[in-house]
């Protein structure tokens, strides 16, 4: 019997995006369901978040996995905030970057109940340009895309 070390992944099923989220290398990443099923097909899939022992070989598929699946994929905070006017600040979490945005239009954007106040979501690169973030490389084909002219 060959005994292989392993590390406890800690992972949350995302219903909603049809995904998984893991941390790999301390960067929080969105691993579509199918994808990580097929490198972790022993998991209980009635569980919304638990703990998975990962090899080193299970590790490495998940980084690949994450790096080809949606590279421009995202994550973002948004919190309803009165010291904002009551519009929401949106924080687009690998970056860094921050705004504001009426909240009319971040519910319109991201299909949210008008009682929303707060949550997490994973956002591809087009719905991250629309709701005013700046992604490198992400909207270079979308002929929809308008450049800021500064002055």
């Amino acid at each position: 019997m060959k005994i292989v070390p392993t590390v406890t992944l800690p992972y949350t099923r995302d219903r909603i995006a049809a995904s998984f989220i893991v941390n790999l290398n301390g960067i929080e990443r969105n691993i579509p369901q199918v994808l990580f099923l097929a490198v972790f097909p022993r998991i209980n899939r009635r569980n919304r978040t638990a703990n998975i022992e990962a090899s080193a070989a299970e590790l490495e598929a998940l980084s690949v996995i994450a790096d080809i699946s949606d590279p421009l994929s995202s994550r973002i905070t948004y919190e309803l905030s009165e010291m904002h006017g009551g519009n929401f600040v949106v924080t687009h979490m690998s970056s860094g970057q921050q705004l504001v945005i009426l909240p009319a239009a971040l519910r319109r954007i991201l299909g949210l109940s008008p009682r929303t106040t707060e949550g997490v979501a994973a956002l591809s690169a087009a719905k991250l340009a629309e709701v005013g973030f700046i992604i490198e490389g992400g909207n270079n084909h979308d002929s929809n895309y308008q450049y800021a002219n500064y002055a």
